[in-house]
């Protein structure tokens, strides 16, 4: 008999306590999601302007590592293009022996000792700075002259 009473009791209390946790949780369930709706339909605004903030910085980043390597190229295509002029004058420069100067030594020394004799072989050099120049300038143009192949 005090079995059925401790047991009747204890089945009493404990669907008490879980129909009184069962209301607190749908209340404050609902009360956390109001306002988390609340909160998630106020703040949207500036959301958007963390987001537009945001993605702003990302295109002024991408436009500078973009000049970056622009200027990067120009640079390269400077300092190339001097060191071929530096490369070509200091050519014209007298040394007591032969130089080396690759695969069209044969040819140009061909034609400067041809020339010698006219005493215009200094000619034949400045000629050949001229056509290279001239040379560098056409391609530069024709690359300018692409449309942008993106």
């Amino acid at each position: 008999m005090i079995y059925e009473i401790l047991k009747s009791s204890w089945t009493f209390f404990q669907r008490l306590f879980k129909r009184l946790m069962s209301f607190l949780s749908d209340l404050f369930g609902g009360l956390f999601q109001a306002l988390f709706n609340l909160l998630k339909t106020l703040l949207r605004p500036l959301f958007i302007l963390v987001a537009m903030v945001l993605y702003l910085v990302y295109k002024i980043a991408e436009l500078a590592w973009l000049l970056i390597q622009v200027f990067y190229m120009i640079g390269k295509i400077a300092v190339a293009f001097v060191k071929g002029i530096f490369v070509t004058l200091a050519g014209f420069t007298y040394s007591g022996n032969e130089a080396d100067t690759g695969t069209w030594s044969p040819i140009i020394k061909n034609v400067a000792t041809g020339l010698d004799g006219f005493q215009v072989d200094k000619i034949a050099y400045v000629l050949l700075f001229l056509i290279w120049f001239m040379t560098a300038w056409g391609v530069i143009r024709i690359i300018g002259s692409f449309q942008n192949a993106e």
